[in-house]
């Protein structure tokens, strides 16, 4: 079948489109080269095919062969200026991109410019595809649906593999199992993909029962999947998404039995996590009763214990700092493992302790009897960097609460941070403050983060490890530190400003994207990395700029 030249350059813009969506669970080469596919349609799509034929037209062999090259260069500039002012015309888009000269504007105060340059080029997103796909056609509904749900199959995709990966235990940390995708940017895909199949399974006469039936299976994996990988921040999101988007549906919809279902929902969620979280909170501070007037005093090998009796540190409501007995357990572990008992795990932390928390968690001594009761795959995941039996477990998100509550007992009682990835980013927003207390104006510039915080970390003498001494966790901090107060408001403005121009805020895909952006942002430096920027800018920009039109929240509902 024969198709016009018009015909493959939207051929060509669908293909690229889909190429870079569904690199984003799986590739940075994806995304890059279905960006430079985007950039490169864009281009000749501007390129004035007649007027390049017409500017030849009656000469002879000689002239074309010098005159082709400064023809084809000026239809290019031509086009490419021609796009340019289209762009300028579409003020929402105009206004969404200018994040791009924040940072251009942030040259005027940097001396590091070689990473000035680098994180140019990561944001470059921003300015590119809000260029590209505001300038191009709209789609239909049916064509927009089929880019989501090509998203949400490679999702699906990535979710299965990385599943293979955790049950075939090809990790180190679990958190890492997708690789060259973080597993917080991993997380935010889950949870638009989970929002996209409740939007279709719940819109009426779009999809055939069988099909739907397809999304539910899918729908219940991507949850299991959560489960399976453990994944804190994908639950949280999704949870906190929920609790926003109810209060939201029950203002909107004018059906009285569908906002008593929605009040009773919520409540029913919000108890739940309570008493759910009360729960583990209350089994973890159990202290497991021990007279400490009558430890023993010798291990069943005849060498002494030592015992911590001021230290209030436990895991599982065992005491951590009584019955050890380093030479034994020292003699012990290196016969087993190795990695020697002075070294490090895989984590980087010192195995010495990870022995020692693993074990206590069991409830067992800290002695040479205790290693050798150790089954091959304990040594193993204590390799690994696992400290506690409890972590092992797969599906345990109680493992992932005790984490987080170990973390701020550590640093309750010593003061250090590293390992605890709360504690720690309490750290990273300590420094974040203090650096914007001292630059809040202009801030430190595009490229000068990394010095700025490597001078703060000093001047507050953190007791973070070197190497994980990091930048803000946050991105409006990470913004205000780059930009000062003026460079945040325009961040602010940026964002959420092209909704309200373009009346998108009752838009069910923008409102889902913006809450998990958002929530992010909170905690992550989201467009610090190609696949969040490029996750941030993709759907920004398919959501706001490049469909006809919009899912009405409930209008009364979705119909």
């Amino acid at each position: 079948m024969s198709i016009t030249w018009k015909q493959f350059e939207r051929y060509w813009y669908i293909f690229a489109l889909g190429v870079t969506i569904a690199s984003l669970p799986f590739s940075k080469l994806g995304l890059s080269i279905g960006q430079m596919m985007l950039a490169g349609g864009w281009i000749v799509e501007r390129f004035e095919v007649k007027k390049f034929k017409s500017s030849l037209a009656g000469l002879t062999g000689w002239q074309v062969a010098t005159q082709i090259l400064p023809v084809s260069a000026w239809l290019l500039l031509k086009g490419i200026g021609d796009g340019f002012r289209q762009f300028s015309r579409n003020k929402a888009a105009l206004i969404f991109s200018s994040i791009f000269l924040i940072h251009i504007l942030g040259l005027i105060f940097t001396t590091d410019f070689g990473y000035a340059v680098k994180d140019l080029r990561t944001k470059f997103p921003i300015l590119l595809l809000p260029l590209i796909l505001s300038t191009s056609a709209p789609f239909e509904k049916n064509g927009f649906y089929r880019f989501m749900l090509l998203f949400v199959l490679a999702v699906l995709v990535r979710s299965v593999f990385n599943s293979w990966l955790i049950v075939t235990h090809q990790y180190i940390d679990i958190r890492d199992v997708s690789h060259n995708v973080s597993h917080i940017i991993f997380s935010l895909l889950l949870a638009l993909s989970i929002y996209s199949l409740i939007f279709f399974l719940l819109k009426r006469n779009l999809f055939p029962a069988w099909q739907k039936g397809l999304m539910m299976l899918v729908l219940v994996w991507l949850f299991v999947y959560i489960v399976i990988s453990q994944s804190f921040t994908g639950l949280s999101i999704f949870l906190i998404t929920l609790l926003i988007l109810i209060p939201v549906l029950i203002f909107k919809t004018r059906n009285q039995w569908l906002r008593t279902i929605l009040v009773i929902s919520i409540l029913i969620l919000v108890s739940t996590l309570f008493l759910s979280l009360r729960s583990v909170v209350r089994d973890y501070y159990h202290v497991n009763p021990v007279d400490l007037t009558k430890l023993e005093k010798c291990t069943s090998r005849g060498n002494p214990y030592i015992h911590n009796l001021y230290s209030s540190q436990t895991e599982n409501g065992n005491r951590l700092w009584i019955y050890i007995q380093w030479d034994e357990m020292r003699s012990a572990w290196n016969k087993r493992s190795r990695i020697s008992f002075d070294s490090l795990n895989k984590k980087n932390e010192t195995i010495a302790y990870t022995v020692v928390r693993y074990m206590t968690s069991k409830g067992w001594r800290k002695d040479a009897d205790a290693v050798e009761k150790l089954a091959p795959g304990e040594i193993d995941a204590i390799e690994k960097g696992t400290a506690n039996y409890i972590f092992m477990k797969e599906f345990s998100l109680r493992g992932r609460i005790y984490e987080f509550l170990w973390g701020f007992d550590n640093y309750r009682e010593t003061g250090n941070p590293t390992g605890s990835t709360l504690m720690q980013r309490l750290e990273f927003w300590k420094a974040s403050i203090g650096i914007i207390r001292d630059n809040w104006l202009t801030g430190v510039g595009t490229g000068d983060m990394n010095l700025a915080f490597g001078a703060q970390y000093e001047k507050i003498h953190t007791r973070l490890a070197p190497d994980q001494r990091w930048r803000s966790h946050n991105q409006f901090l990470s913004i205000f530190i780059g930009f000062g107060i003026l460079g945040l408001l325009w961040f602010l403005g940026a964002i959420f400003y092209p909704p309200v121009m373009l009346h998108r805020f009752d838009d069910y895909f923008f409102m889902i994207f913006l809450i998990i952006s958002v929530l992010s942002m909170l905690t992550d430096d989201t467009i610090e990395s190609q696949t969040g920027v490029s996750f941030f800018a993709i759907f920004y920009t398919l959501f706001l700029f490049t469909r006809k039109e919009k899912e009405v929240i409930f209008s009364r509902e979705i119909k």
